[in-house]
């Protein structure tokens, strides 16, 4: 028969692997940047944070990162991405590039989707006008012909809505 010593020693050895679970190590998360029973970020995933990154990395910039497409959607997009291309061009040689010019033009394009035209901001806090409109078309249910015009430049791209802004991009974290 079993000591008290030694049935105390029993319960924290089964106290100890029942707190760590199959092979997770109980002291790898102290410093609380990972939610419980969640898994490192792997090296292969390009959403997870560099490897020198603050604390909250992933948090401060999950609104800048788009969600995923449909496959349809993102093929429609595609599709239309050279006559947005051409039309900011022509917008651009004429020099009409503020919102209230490319919002009639854009929206003759993208019919039947949305689209949703700013002035172009810079600065961290997205508060400094300059030249330009920066828009967003929303293609299907969750695709995005997204970009800007200025007087010097066209940027034209094909990704998801981004979870607080929809298509127009946000402005960048902190």
């Amino acid at each position: 028969m079993p000591s008290h010593k030694t049935a105390a020693g029993i319960g924290v050895v089964a106290a100890a692997l029942a707190l760590t679970g199959c092979g997770d190590d109980l002291f790898s998360n102290m410093n609380g940047t990972r939610k419980a029973n969640s898994a490192p970020p792997s090296a292969t995933d390009p959403h997870s944070p560099p490897a020198d990154s603050p604390p909250n990395y992933g948090d401060n910039t999950a609104a800048r990162r788009p969600e995923a497409m449909a496959r349809e959607d993102q093929q429609a997009a595609t599709a239309r991405t050279q006559e947005v291309k051409a039309a900011l061009r022509m917008q651009q040689q004429r020099g009409r590039i503020s919102p209230k010019y490319l919002l009639p033009v854009l929206e003759d394009i993208a019919v039947p989707w949305r689209v949703e035209v700013s002035n172009r901001t810079t600065g961290t806090a997205a508060t400094t006008p300059t030249d330009g409109s920066a828009f967003g078309i929303y293609v299907g249910e969750t695709a995005c012909i997204s970009g800007a015009v200025s007087s010097s430049r066209i940027w034209v791209n094909v990704n998801g809505h981004f979870p607080e802004t929809g298509c127009l991009e946000p402005p960048p974290a902190h």
